[in-house]
């Protein structure tokens, strides 16, 4: 009785997945560290009592307002003149983009404003304010 064996083939190694899954950990952390970054601006955030926390708050850009009035976009500092059109650009990639607003509570209000204009000026309109609860 024949029985059957089978053929005979060198096996190879395939890269090509693993150099997919390289990338694919590499564009995770990147995408982390710079909401990871984000956070580490230290801000005295401001007090709200009645805070409600966003069950999905979803993706969102982080800019920051420091108590000196500089802003940041993620962890990297930039100028006001320079927010719109960073964001206008941001908007265009991800038309569903949307801002977590963090700001220091003895930050000028106006640079918060000029921050919301920035906003406003790109066409982004879903804002989330930081603060502490009690």
């Amino acid at each position: 009785m024949k029985t059957w064996t089978p053929e005979e083939v060198d096996p190879e190694f395939e890269l090509t997945p693993m150099i997919d899954v390289v990338f694919l950990l590499i564009a995770f952390f990147m995408t982390l560290i710079s909401f990871i970054s984000a956070e580490l601006i230290e801000l005295k955030l401001p007090e709200a009592k009645q805070a409600t926390v966003a069950e999905d708050p979803g993706e969102r850009q982080y800019i920051s307002v420091d108590l000196n009035g500089d802003a940041f976009y993620g962890a990297n500092r930039i100028s006001y003149e320079a927010l719109p059109n960073v964001l206008r650009a941001t908007r265009e990639a991800h038309p569903t983009i949307k801002i977590y607003l963090r700001a220091d509570a003895e930050a000028p209000h106006r640079h918060v404003n000029r921050v919301m204009e920035a906003c406003a000026q790109a066409g982004i309109y879903d804002l989330i304010f930081a603060s502490n609860k009690d």
